[in-house]
């Protein structure tokens, strides 16, 4: 867990127990008071483990496929080595 994951973790578990508002937890993290409201109650139905990203540990539906990195590096060291970022885009369209 990071130290701002666990910032978060300690602040709204403050909220929960009723020691800071819903206010002062949102000024201390940056957040809306209706997105600590959020935090809050997904802490008490799921826990510590309910405030992390949900999509943690898997991979983003946008990323560009493994293979594909290592086809254009390996064109970038390689043959296309002094072309710019342009040719070598236009060149793998083709």
């Amino acid at each position: 867990m990071s130290a701002k994951e666990s910032r978060r973790v300690f602040v709204i578990e403050q909220a929960v127990k009723g020691k800071i508002t819903n206010r002062q937890a949102a000024e201390v993290l940056g957040l809306s008071e209706r997105q600590v409201i959020r935090l809050k109650e997904r802490m008490k139905a799921d826990g510590v483990a309910g405030l992390a990203h949900k999509n943690r540990g898997r991979i983003p539906k946008h990323a560009v496929p493994k293979e594909t990195k290592e086809k254009v590096v390996m064109l970038a060291r390689g043959p296309l080595r002094d072309a710019s970022c342009q040719q070598v885009a236009e060149l793998l369209e083709e």
